[in-house]
């Protein structure tokens, strides 16, 4: 539809702005760094993967969202099922989270006890 092209008109000038025009420093992690750096993305496309290639990915992510968001404004059913699956997911994060930190002081509240 016409607003979606319209929200993802303006990707490629950023893109061209921030990554090929205004180049951020060196100690500063772009997208495009932080991918470049990753072992898993260099068996995918090489050791040096190229700009162009990045941007292809993008591209394909963004169509492949765009695609999940338009079945699932359209299918009552399948967003409720997303709904309901990023709640799990959320609570399930949530919960694992405080698992660990409680975990944590009460493992630091053992050793603190048996050292004194």
């Amino acid at each position: 539809t016409q607003s979606t092209g319209v929200l993802r008109l303006p990707r490629p000038f950023y893109t061209t702005l921030v990554y090929g025009i205004l180049k951020p420093p060196e100690h500063i992690i772009t997208s495009y760094r932080y991918l470049k750096a990753k072992k898993s993305t260099k068996a995918i496309f090489g050791p040096n993967p190229s700009f162009v290639s990045f941007l292809v990915v993008q591209f394909s992510i963004v169509l492949v969202m765009t695609g999940v968001t338009i079945l699932t404004y359209t299918y009552f059913y399948l967003h409720l099922l997303q709904v309901l699956v990023l709640v799990i997911v959320v609570t399930w994060n949530g919960a694992n989270y405080y698992v660990d930190v409680f975990r944590m002081s009460l493992s630091k509240r053992k050793s603190n006890s048996k050292s004194s």
